[in-house]
């Protein structure tokens, strides 16, 4: 149930155009530099977040890769099935009422990513509840959304259950991901571990100019974003998959 050592991985996405582009004022974005530097923010925190999702740790010709949550739970963590088109209330209490067992795992901790098509469903549960079965404004149903939040700029939708509340967030990710519809996890026994000792912090950096006409006689500007940390996975009982 534990692994003895754990890997960093190294993130670069570059950003680079010819000075004669960073001088031209289009007609639609005056500044085409300024537009394509928040793309490539967007493309490595991507790129980061697929890592840490789907990532398998190991060390293939010297290049080093983390553990993602999927890789970690399915090889210790819970696993459940979950078929939008079969999967009943019942069914789902069941597996919640196996996962989230108070003797090792609290609910308010475990944040549940989804994708599309089980996040729907969810509503469609919630809904069916509140339209079909609400008897009084003072009657709560097993299954119902009671709420709306953001957490770190991410949208959570909170799920009533008898077991607690559910907190639900879409990821994109995982639409397609070839079998995984969600993943509970704990986020007390996960944690980001950027690289950091002898006075060099590796975590997210943007190093500007690394490559300039003043320093390569190249004509353009080469920006760059890094990042060197991995995660660390802990108490695989506290963490769940459905596929």
């Amino acid at each position: 149930y534990s692994t003895n050592s754990g890997l960093t991985q190294i993130w670069k996405t570059s950003m680079a155009m010819t000075n004669t582009a960073r001088a031209t004022s289009l007609k639609y974005d005056s500044n085409e530099w300024a537009r394509i530097w928040k793309e490539k923010l967007i493309e490595h925190k991507w790129d980061l977040e697929t890592s840490l999702l789907f990532g398998s740790q190991a060390d293939v010709d010297s290049i080093q890769y983390t553990q993602g949550a999927i890789d970690y739970i399915s090889s210790y963590g819970n696993a459940f099935s979950l078929s939008t088109a079969t999967k009943t209330a019942d069914d789902f209490l069941d597996d919640m009422s196996n996962y989230l067992d108070p003797r090792y795992n609290a609910s308010n901790a475990t944040i549940f990513f989804c994708n599309t098509a089980v996040y729907n469903w969810l509503h469609k549960l919630g809904g069916y509840f509140k339209n079909n079965l609400e008897i009084s404004s003072n009657f709560r149903s097993d299954l119902a959304m009671t709420g709306k939040k953001k957490v770190f700029g991410v949208d959570i939708s909170t799920f009533s259950t008898p077991y607690g509340d559910m907190n639900v967030a879409r990821n994109i990710h995982l639409d397609g991901a070839g079998g995984c519809k969600m993943v509970g996890i704990n986020m007390k026994n996960c944690a980001w571990r950027p690289l950091v000792g002898n006075g060099i912090n590796r975590d997210t950096s943007v190093y500007v100019g690394v490559q300039t006409l003043e320093n390569s006689g190249v004509d353009r500007r080469v920006d760059l974003i890094l990042t060197e940390g991995g995660m660390e996975w802990s108490m695989p009982e506290s963490h769940a998959m459905w596929t």
